[in-house]
């Protein structure tokens, strides 16, 4: 990596911090496509719901946040664990519909004052930010809601309203932590 960084600083006439991002990147994307590659392995025989949840956890992370592991090894545990949760056990649990979007609206309260919980390495957002990725975030749920209200149960539907329910509490949690185990600071 250091010649790759000294030869684009040098190539680009770019700073050292600039070059630094760079590779912060390259290493990100890296490390986060060798994780779906890994679980895409995984859960091979379960695809189509492993990538369906996959896609909508992006969106809910991208504007919400979460729990962040700070070590590729403990990440992927964790991703594994969270996933295989989300694939093959909380797909056969199907509550009755009344109950899914009593959920759903608890989970877009507290998506909508707890998020985004943002990563250690995150400076905080200004408050147009914050409250624009709220909104993202507490929309995706409503869609979602409106969507599970309209189309007949199935698969699918009844795996993205326990990710929706799972991700709000993981950020409940995340919060939590953050504030350092102090509940009533949230």
């Amino acid at each position: 990596m250091n010649n790759f960084k000294a030869n684009i600083k040098q190539k680009y006439n770019i700073s050292n911090y600039q070059a630094e991002q760079i590779i912060f990147v390259i290493k990100s994307l890296g490390s986060e496509l060798s994780k779906m590659l890994i679980m895409g392995i995984l859960f091979r025989n379960e695809i189509l719901l492993f990538l369906f949840q996959l896609i909508f956890m992006c969106f809910l992370r991208s504007f919400s946040g979460g729990f962040h592991f700070y070590s590729y090894w403990s990440c992927l545990l964790a991703s594994v664990l969270y996933m295989s949760s989300l694939v093959f056990i909380f797909p056969n649990i199907t509550l009755p519909l009344y109950m899914q979007i009593f959920l759903l609206s608890i989970s877009f309260c507290i998506c909508y004052l707890i998020g985004p919980v943002l990563s250690k390495y995150r400076i905080n957002f200004p408050k147009k930010q914050l409250y624009f990725c709220r909104n993202v975030t507490c929309s995706i749920i409503f869609l979602f809601s409106l969507i599970l209200y309209i189309i007949p149960q199935n698969r699918y539907m009844v795996a993205g309203s326990w990710m929706i329910i799972l991700h709000s509490l993981q950020l409940l949690a995340a919060k939590i932590l953050a504030k350092g185990g102090r509940i009533n600071d949230i």
